[in-house]
C-alpha cells in the first residue's frame, strides 16, 4: 500500500511580534474544510509550527532557529504518525525485527527499553523493520508492518554497552543525549535494515526493567487484555481522533489482538 503524504516547508525569521512564549503541544484548528490538527513548539529564540490536514494528506511545516536534522526528526516522528493514523493507518509507539521472514513488535512505555531491545538484537543479526513508529496495513487475516527509516535512535547508555564510541553519531536533538545509530541495507550479519513489508506474527509488551539480575520470562497476553495494550501504544499517544475514526481504529486495535499472539517480556535491566 502507498501512502502518499505532501509536505510544506518553510523557514522564517524571528519577527518582534513572535518574540514570545509560545504554546507548547498538540491543539485542533477548525476550518472551512475540517478539522486540522496542529502542533506548536518554541520559545523566545525558536519556534516550530506544524499544521496536518484533515485527511492527513498534507502537512505545513514553519520554524525559526531550528537545526533541519531536529525539524526532519519531529517531522518523520510524531507528525507522520498523526498524517497517517488521520488516514485510517494502525500506528504503534514500537520497535520491529525481522525474524525468519515475519516481523516482531516490541512495544512499551516511554523508556521500557523498546529500541535498546531491538538494538541488542540487531547486534544479533536480526534485521531492523522499524523504529519508534510501526505503521501496519489490515490485510484481513493478517497484517503487515511497513518498513520505517534504516536508524535507531539509542541513548548513549545503550550505544556504548551494544556499540562502542557515540562520537560521529549525530544526536535526535541537541538538548537530549540521544543519538542515530544509521544501520546497513546491504547483506550483513549485524545491523541491517530490512525494507520490505512483512507479516506482523507475535508482539511483546516490555514490562518494567529489574534492576536487580532476573531470569527472562514470557506470559502469554489474553486478546482482551491485548487490546487495552494496543490502544495505549497507539502513536502518538496525545492524538485524540474524531468519533467515527476513533471507533474504526479501536475495532481494527481489536481485530489485530485477536489475530496476533501477544506476549510480556519481563527481564532484568541488562544487555548482556
Amino acid at each position: 500500500t502507498t501512502t502518499d503524504i505532501k509536505v510544506h516547508l518553510t523557514e522564517g525569521n524571528l519577527s518582534d511580534s513572535d518574540k514570545r512564549m509560545y504554546p507548547r503541544g498538540w491543539y485542533q484548528k477548525p476550518k472551512a474544510d475540517g478539522i486540522y490538527y496542529c502542533l506548536s513548539l518554541g520559545g523566545s529564540k525558536q519556534k516550530l509550527d506544524v499544521e496536518i490536514a484533515p485527511d492527513g494528506k498534507q502537512i505545513w511545516i514553519n520554524w525559526v532557529n531550528l537545526p533541519i536534522a531536529e525539524v526532519t526528526a519531529i517531522l518523520i516522528g510524531c507528525v507522520i504518525g498523526t498524517a497517517l493514523r488521520l488516514q485510517g493507518k494502525l500506528c504503534l509507539h514500537s520497535s520491529v525485527i525481522k525474524v525468519d521472514n515475519c516481523a516482531i513488535a516490541i512495544i512499551g512505555e516511554k523508556g521500557a527499553g523498546k529500541s535498546t531491545t531491538a538494538a541488542a538484537l540487531a547486534k544479533q543479526g536480526y534485521p531492523i523493520l522499524a523504529d519508534d513508529i510501526a505503521v501496519l496495513t489490515d490485510c484481513g487475516n493478517s497484517f503487515l508492518v511497513h518498513p520505517g527509516y534504516p536508524r535507531l535512535r539509542l541513548w548513549k547508555s545503550a550505544i556504548n554497552q551494544l556499540y562502542g564510541d557515540e562520537k560521529g553519531l549525530s544526536r535526535v536533538f541537541n538538548q537530549t543525549d540521544k543519538h542515530f545509530l544509521e544501520l546497513n541495507q546491504d547483506k550483513v550479519s549485524a545491523w541491517g535494515f530490512h525494507n520490505q513489508a512483512l507479516p506482523l506474527t507475535a508482539i511483546y509488551v516490555l514490562g518494567e526493567r529489574q534492576e536487580s539480575a532476573c531470569t527472562p520470562s514470557i506470559e502469554t497476553i489474553i486478546p482482551q487484555m491485548g487490546v487495552m495494550q494496543l490502544i495505549t501504544h497507539r502513536y502518538p499517544q496525545s492524538l485524540q481522533l474524531e468519533g467515527g475514526m476513533q471507533r474504526r481504529e479501536v475495532a481494527i486495535s481489536a481485530r489485530l489482538g485477536e489475530i496476533v499472539p501477544m506476549r510480556y517480556l519481563h527481564r532484568g535491566d541488562n544487555l548482556a
